[in-house]
């Protein structure tokens, strides 16, 4: 669930990460009694010079501060951690070469705490980003999203009809989507897009492991603000965000977040069999 980075109407929560200039010296942040050190990015920036996929977390910790940016129940990196991991081992193993990028990485200690630590950690996360995008890197922003939510909990009724529902009205109900963000589409994020929705069936693939797709966005881009894509779309690599299926709804199904990266496979096989061939035909 893209809370982390994204700005949206629909979802519970939001994270704004204002940013602030990268330094290699203590960050001081006005307004905030305490901030964590900053850890030196210029060697993972300088390392986007060679990396294919940059697979982004973008959520912060469950024991981490939490400003809306915990994602689906506080705890979606639970489920996007070792499903990044999954991933990257099936890149590497097809000669990509990768590199996974988590924002408490970018503090000394790993720790976010409190809100000057956040937003420095944010605006380290952002430089990276932007050096990626800089060297044509293919970005990945994977996420689980939210399931359903009931009408009279979310605000205004804009609920999707379902027809496996007994007559409940849901202001949201989540699921497998492919989303980018309309203001940051370079060519190759369009033409990537259309490879996983079209060519590849990326989703239909999750979907044939259980996981409802997102009403309406079976075979086409759902364009949405997102932080993260706003930077990382204008990317001559390519960038997305996939949710991999609605959070709960894969608990429910497969119980832990290991057994449901076993669930899935093959749908990431597939993934990582499209990303190689991007990048093969595009460079």
């Amino acid at each position: 669930m893209q809370l982390a980075r994204l700005s949206s109407s629909f979802f519970i929560v939001l994270t704004l990460s204002l940013l602030q200039g990268c330094a290699d010296t203590p960050t001081v942040i006005e307004a905030d009694t305490t901030v964590e050190t900053t850890v030196d990015i210029g060697p993972v920036v300088k390392t986007m010079e060679e990396v294919d996929v940059l697979l982004v977390s973008d959520h912060t910790l469950p024991d981490h501060l939490n400003l809306s940016s915990g994602g689906a129940n506080g705890e979606e990196r639970l489920f996007i951690d070792p499903t990044l991991q999954s991933l990257n081992r099936k890149l590497i193993k097809r000669g990509l070469k990768t590199y996974i990028l988590n924002v408490e990485d970018m503090v000394a200690g790993k720790d976010i705490q409190n809100k000057g630590t956040f937003d420095a950690a944010y605006n380290q996360y952002d430089q990276i980003l932007k050096a990626a995008v800089k060297h044509g890197v293919t970005i990945a922003s994977i996420h689980y999203d939210a399931d359903k939510i009931l009408a009279e909990n979310y605000g205004e009724n804009k609920a999707y009809a379902s027809a496996e529902e007994d007559g409940k009205k849901y202001g949201y109900i989540g699921g497998v989507q492919l989303i980018l963000d309309e203001r940051a589409t370079s060519d190759a994020t369009l033409a990537l897009a259309d490879q996983i929705i079209h060519r590849d069936n990326i989703l239909q693939q999750l979907n044939a492991v259980g996981f409802r797709i997102r009403p309406g966005y079976g075979d086409k881009v759902r364009f949405q603000n997102n932080l993260t894509l706003n930077i990382a779309g204008h990317s001559e690599g390519g960038a997305f965000l996939l949710e991999i299926a609605p959070q709960d709804q894969a608990v429910r199904l497969y119980g832990s977040p290991q057994k449901i990266v076993e669930a899935i496979e093959t749908p990431m096989d597939s993934l990582a069999d499209t990303l190689y061939a991007f990048r093969n035909e595009t460079n």
